[in-house]
């Protein structure tokens, strides 16, 4: 893990956004091309989305990978196997 990943400099703009990178795929529920895959949190902890930005329709939903840098922080015991009990 690198070091970059632990540190959070103050935002130096108004409003912190993240990129959404466009993908090459249509909507299946409306038929348009406008589909981009982007960080998100939800119940299920941190992910990596691919949604149509016209309808919002959810095209996929992942966990993130390391290159994906999401979270900025993360567990050093994530990719553990879990203990067995008892």
């Amino acid at each position: 893990m690198s070091v970059d990943r632990l540190l959070f400099p103050r935002p130096e703009t108004e409003r912190v956004s993240v990129a959404r990178q466009p993908v090459d795929a249509t909507c299946p529920s409306c038929g348009s091309g406008d589909v981009a895959r982007y960080p998100v949190a939800n119940y299920l902890g941190p992910r990596m989305v691919v949604k149509c930005q016209d309808c919002f329709t959810h095209l996929s939903v992942t966990r993130p990978e390391p290159e994906d840098h999401w979270p900025a922080w993360r567990s050093p015991t994530r990719d553990w196997a879990p203990s067995r009990l008892g």
